[in-house]
């Protein structure tokens, strides 16, 4: 499915072209695709025969013409085929999936894998903290690669380019690359108990058990902080010793550079990874397919609404970087707690608590 929607987006591009084209320039898009090339009722040796047979004409240009509208025609046609039995399929797929039986079934097992991880994650918490790592890792491939398929099918799949699957790659490379960099530690504790944690309040994420959807966005805002937390008050655990505050180690300008200034740019080597994507290498597929979502889209789909006015503040041309900017500023607010969350286990848990407080409030 997901192969034929890549096709019909580049036949409907090169049906656009102009018919003046070059021939060789129409046969090497028509290459592209193996069942466009064995479908065509000629190759160049046929090609070559017709314009012997056709040498008393004045010029070639009008032979070129024919060929070019012939393989324009049958793009269109294969299109119009597959479109249709794509739509088939979609509609055979969605009555399955719309089947009583099977949606009870879906929830069932949503339910029961929730119940289970907040059991597992609270015994590997308390009896194991050193392990929590590994128990995210096996959480987070299954639910990566089950998201992307729902969403790749939903049309959902740019917002998994979004900051947060971005920090869920920096804790892996943390975790298996460099696990003994301090400074990377300190920026993803910075990550995950700042602009992550705070998404499930700015994004309204809730504990919904029997949504596998909403328990697998709760998964990536809340299980990296926790990680954290395992990492950073790991012997504490361990030896049950929970002081109320540590001293200050380290200056405060040191205290600025790792809890903000280092994490702030790894944000912006994602914002600027993210509008290089978005703005340049999609930037003609978004504008074709408007169905395609993406987090600015999702907050101005509604002209009514809040998000959409406050994007708009400076007209609907700069919805764009006013996002990037309230974006920005949101993550260098969130960051200002940190330094006090990694001094103090007693303000750490009792943060994280508020947070999963606020995620039952949202149901």
């Amino acid at each position: 499915y997901f192969d034929a929607m890549e096709v019909l987006y580049f036949d409907e591009m090169f049906d656009q072209r102009q018919p003046s084209q070059s021939l060789s320039s129409s046969l090497g898009s028509s290459s592209s695709s193996p069942e466009i090339r064995s479908d065509l009722p000629w190759n160049k040796t046929q090609i070559s025969n017709q314009k012997n047979e056709h040498d008393q004409e004045p010029t070639m240009t009008t032979t070129k013409k024919s060929i070019t509208h012939k393989l324009r025609h049958l793009t269109r046609q294969q299109r119009q085929n597959l479109k249709s039995k794509i739509q088939k399929r979609r509609k055979k797929l969605q009555k399955i999936l719309s089947d009583p039986v099977v949606v009870m079934t879906m929830d069932k097992f949503s339910f029961v894998f929730g119940v289970l991880n907040i059991m597992i994650i609270e015994l590997v918490l308390l009896v194991a903290p050193d392990r929590m790592g590994l128990l995210y890792t096996i959480l987070l491939v299954p639910l990566m690669l089950a998201r992307y398929i729902i969403y790749r099918a939903d049309l959902y799949h740019y917002f998994m380019y979004d900051f947060c699957y971005f920090s869920q790659i920096m804790m892996l490379v943390h975790m298996y690359a460099y696990p003994e960099n301090e400074r990377l530690a300190k920026a993803l504790f910075a990550i995950s108990n700042g602009p992550l944690a705070m998404a499930v309040v700015l994004w309204r994420n809730s504990l919904v058990f029997h949504s596998m959807d909403k328990m697998t966005s709760m998964f990536i805002h809340v299980l990296p902080p926790v990680v954290t937390f395992c990492h950073r008050w790991e012997d504490h655990l361990l030896k049950k010793q929970f002081p109320f505050y540590e001293a200050f180690e380290e200056s405060w300008t040191a205290n600025i550079v790792d809890f903000w200034l280092n994490p702030f740019c790894y944000y912006v080597l994602w914002q600027t990874i993210y509008l290089f994507k978005t703005e340049i290498i999609s930037k003609r597929k978004l504008r074709y397919n408007t169905e395609i979502m993406t987090s600015l889209r999702w907050l101005t789909r509604n002209p009514d609404s809040t998000s959409y006015k406050v994007l708009s503040a400076f007209g609907e041309r700069n919805q764009l970087p006013t996002f990037v900017s309230i974006q920005a500023v949101y993550t260098m607010v969130t960051y200002l707690i940190v330094p006090l969350l990694w001094h103090s286990v007693w303000l750490h848990s009792a943060y994280l608590l508020g947070i999963f407080i606020v995620a039952l409030m949202n149901v």
